[in-house]
């Protein structure tokens, strides 16, 4: 066998060697999607200002949703009214639900552990009103053991790969973010309000 042959077959080797030991799929990040309808949830609180209701998750993470002074707050997890989720939301007046539904998509990011899907990030659509400018933007969450705050912030109207931003977001940044900090926008930035 010549030197040529010897270094290819001993790359092949290597390269098997090495995918057997770090298989590419054996824990892909995923989507999972559930949706949040507040007629399915359950009002847990209810004030002049607005309402909070627990909705159905992933199993073990339920979702909060929160009203007041015309934005919303969402969080998820055991006790999300206590996390730093419940008390963020968007500067400008937003929903979650368009002016044509009563129902929202809210997107997980996931792996599994012992064949169970456990989330680290959620990817959810607001929908703004400011100055009558209407504006769509993507926040990205991160969720943790006891806790879960905004990671990011993408203008969806500026950016036509803004899900394809947020994911990128939710898989690199989201598990090691501090809570303590500020979310980052990302993105190109119309005029829309956030």
């Amino acid at each position: 066998m010549n030197r040529a042959r010897a270094g290819v077959l001993a790359t092949i080797l290597y390269i098997g060697a090495w995918a057997c030991a770090h298989p590419a799929n054996a824990n892909p990040l995923k989507s999972l999607y559930t949706t949040l309808e507040l007629a399915s949830c359950r009002r847990v609180e209810q004030h002049a200002d607005g309402h909070s209701w627990i909705c159905a998750g992933l199993d073990g993470y339920p979702v909060r949703v929160a009203e007041g002074d015309q934005r919303t707050f969402v969080s998820v997890g055991d006790e999300a009214g206590r996390h730093r989720a419940a008390e963020q939301t968007l500067a400008s007046f937003n929903s979650i639900f368009d002016a044509k539904h009563a129902r929202a998509t809210l997107e997980w990011r996931i792996v599994r552990q012992n064949g169970r899907p456990v989330p680290f990030a959620t990817i959810l659509r607001y929908f703004t009103l400011a100055g009558g400018r209407q504006g769509e933007v993507l926040v990205v969450t991160r969720v943790a053991s006891g806790q879960s705050c905004h990671v990011a912030h993408i203008d969806a109207l500026a950016n036509p790969d803004a899900i394809a931003i947020a994911r990128q977001i939710a898989d690199t940044t989201a598990r090691r973010f501090d809570c303590k900090s500020a979310p980052d926008v990302r993105g190109r930035r119309s005029k829309s309000p956030r």
